[in-house]
This record gives structure tokens, C-alpha cells and sequence, in this order.
């Protein structure tokens, strides 16, 4: 069967480009490997920046999810600080359900989607595409990779072969149910610094659940670790279903450097392309922003040139920003002995709230200069990026 575009993957760049395109009148296949619902590993949160790219789509029912109204940084110690809003920051939400929810409006659009179905490979065919799956052939004038770190399209189009290992990150999360937990603040979310490169742990308040994760740079996977459980022996007050507790992994490139996103009529999105904040570890925002670019892109009748032009001119200055902030502006578990709480946690703020276009990493950066705040990499860090 013939289709203007075909995507694989159905996460939220995938499942949001569909939506899109279908909108706009186009015939477009979702595929994806997995049978749905399925499992994700994320933190949950959709900042309010997030939200405003959803147009409301998640606050008009279908799906679960809290409300955050205030944010909380806090250090190793317990020490705390807090913010709190007259409006919402975002939400809180499971990340099955999110993706669930997303092709399902995709689909009431008009689009097509199959699950339990993997991309293999595709052949050039009269100025499109003969596309080989698991479940048959397929035909489009556009093949589209929404496949996340591991990339099959980015692979067999030669767009992308692999990773560097600086360029890979790693994060490590639970779902613990509330009444579990020691702390109950329904309407917080909160992070905190673990002493690991590129560091960030996070404590997320679901419907009935807190999503409790730690990320950084995979190189340094045994600290992450070690980070992780610690979080969990702290957060945790049963301590003896810590073991039974389901944990999700996954790798997740950084944003920072220029890539090859694009190719004839070959497209990446999000995790695939790379579009992930390196120091926040954001990565829905980025997959749909980077899904309205293109459906836009594709609707104007535009070539991959400026699909890649439009991303970079959007997104890239503020990744190199987020990057050399989250690795290279000093040891960050230190923030409340240098009492740079309330500047870090108004960074937080404005990263949920201000879009890459309002260029907020150079706020941020210029903010916390004014405070002096001077460069403090651990020797030991340099090591373990240099040596791994």
C-alpha cells in the first residue's frame, strides 16, 4: 500500500508527527516494534513548555496525570528549597500512557498505525521509497525515523551508524507505590545533584505512584547506580520491596553538537536525531518541537536541508549551552554549600517554562556568572571523561 509518509516508531515524535501530517491531509503509517502499551523508561514529567506545543491535547481527557504547581531542589543532606506558582508547570504522567494516548489521537486524525512491527530496511523506488518490515512492504514518498537511541532508519540510511561514547547518557528509574514512599508532596517535583558527570536525580508524583530516577553521562554507569539506590534507601520507607520494585534503563543521546539529521527524503526525530537537553535530560519536548518542524517542513514541500536548517537554528546554540552547563560549570552537589540553591532552582523554573527560541540556557548561564560562580571540575571527573 502507498503512503505520503511512513515512521517508524510511535513515541511522541513519532506519534506526534503522525498526528500532523494527518491533520494537514496526508496518509501517513505509524509503525512500531513493540506491542502497545508498552513500557518506557522516563521520568514522566511534560514541562509546561511541553504542554503548550500539546495544545491542551492531554488536559481534555484520555489519560491519568497530576498537576505540578511548585519545585523543590534538594541537597544531600536534606537540605530543601522550594517555589511554588499560581500556574501549572506541567504534569506528571506515565510515559505508556502518554505514548498511548498520542497515537491514539493520531490515529482518530486519520492516520494508520501498526504495533508489533519492526522497520528492517528500505530500497529507492520511483522517487520513493519501498520500505521492508516484519509484517510486509510498504510504499511512501517519505520514510521518517522516530526510533529512538538505537535508530534502524539512521542506521540503513548510512544518516547515522552509531553513538560516540561521550554523546551517551544514561538513565535509571522506578515507579514506587505512594504508599511506600516517606515523602508525600502530590503537587512537587523535585531534583537534586548526585555527585556524577552530568548529573541529575528526580522525584516525580504521579496518580498513586512517585517516579524516582537518577541520569548522567553513561560513562559514568556505576556511579548512576550507586546514585540510584541511594535515592531509592532514602526516598523508600519499605525497604523490603526495594527488590521487587520493576526498575527501567535506557541510553538517551545528548544534544550539544551539529549531526546529520536528514537525507534525501529521510528524516530523524527526536531521540533519534539526537535531541535530548544534556543538562535538564528533557527529551519529549525536543521529539515533538522537532515533529512540528518537520511536519511543517514536509507540508511546505521543503528538502531536507532546511528540515536540518530549522532544527539546528531552533535547538542548537541551546543544547551546546545545556551541555556545557551540565559538565564543565562546576561540581553542582556542592550548590548548597556555595549557596547557589535559589539561582539553580530558578534555573529549573525556567527551563520547564521558556522555550530554546527565548534562549534560555544563556539566561541561565548568564545568571549564575553574576554570581561568581567559578569553574569547578573535579580532577577525578576529567579522568573519567578522558579515560571512561
Amino acid at each position: 500500500m502507498k503512503y505520503d509518509a511512513v515512521i517508524a516508531g510511535a513515541g511522541p515524535s513519532g506519534a506526534f508527527c503522525s498526528l500532523k501530517l494527518a491533520q494537514k491531509g496526508f496518509k501517513v503509517l505509524v509503525l512500531d516494534k513493540c506491542r502497545f502499551p508498552r513500557e518506557k523508561a522516563c521520568g514522566g514529567l511534560l514541562s509546561q513548555k511541553t504542554m503548550n506545543i500539546l495544545e491542551n491535547y492531554v488536559l481534555t481527557g484520555g489519560m491519568d496525570f497530576n498537576s505540578i504547581n511548585s519545585i523543590c531542589l534538594r541537597g544531600d543532606s536534606n537540605e530543601e528549597i522550594f517555589m511554588e506558582t499560581r500556574i501549572p508547570l506541567g504534569i506528571v504522567v506515565q510515559r505508556k500512557d502518554f505514548d498511548q494516548f498520542l497515537i491514539n489521537k493520531a490515529v482518530e486524525a486519520g492516520a494508520t498505525f501498526i504495533d508489533n512491527c519492526r522497520f528492517e530496511n528500505y530500497t529507492s523506488e520511483s522517487g520513493g521509497y519501498k520500505i521492508q518490515t516484519t509484517r510486509g512492504d510498504f510504499y511512501a514518498d517519505y520514510l521518517i525515523g522516530a526510533d529512538g537511541y538505537y535508530s534502524n532508519v539512521a542506521k540503513v540510511s548510512n544518516i547515522r551508524n552509531k553513538w560516540n561514547r561521550w554523546e551517551r547518557g544514561l538513565a535509571i528509574s522506578a515507579q514506587v507505590p505512594d504508599e511506600y514512599v516517606i515523602r508525600k508532596r502530590d503537587n512537587t517535583v523535585e531534583f537534586y545533584f548526585p555527585g556524577i558527570l552530568a548529573g541529575i536525580g528526580w522525584y516525580f508524583p504521579g496518580k498513586g505512584y512517585y517516579n524516582i530516577g537518577v541520569g548522567g553521562i553513561a560513562i559514568d554507569s556505576k556511579r548512576i547506580i550507586d546514585a540510584f539506590k541511594h535515592l531509592l534507601e532514602r526516598e523508600v520507607k519499605n525497604k523490603t520491596i526495594l527488590s521487587k520494585l520493576k526498575l527501567n534503563s535506557a541510553f538517551l543521546p545528548a544534544g550539544g553538537r551539529f549531526r546529520k539529521i536528514s537525507d534525501g527524503r529521510i528524516f530523524l526525530l527526536g531521540d533519534a536525531a539526537g535531541f535530548v537537553d544534556a543538562f535538564s535530560g528533557e527529551g519529549i519536548y525536543y521529539a515533538l518541537r522537532s515533529a512540528e518542524i518537520l511536519a511543517d517542513v514536509i507540508n511546505q514541500n521543503k528538502d531536507f536541508r532546511e528540515y536540518a536548517r530549522m532544527c539546528y537554528s531552533t535547538f542548537l546554540d541551546e543544547f551546546r549551552l545545556s551541555a556545557f552547563l551540565s559538565i564543565f560549570f562546576g561540581n553542582k552537589k556542592n550548590v548548597f554549600k556555595k549557596g547557589l540553591q535559589y539561582r539553580f532552582l530558578k534555573a529549573l523554573y525556567m527551563i520547564m517554562t521558556q522555550t530554546p527560541e527565548s534562549m534560555c540556557y544563556k539566561k541561565i548561564l548568564y545568571y549564575l556568572a553574576t554570581k561568581s560562580f567559578s569553574f569547578d571540575v573535579p580532577l577525578l571527573w576529567l579522568r573519567r571523561l578522558m579515560l571512561g
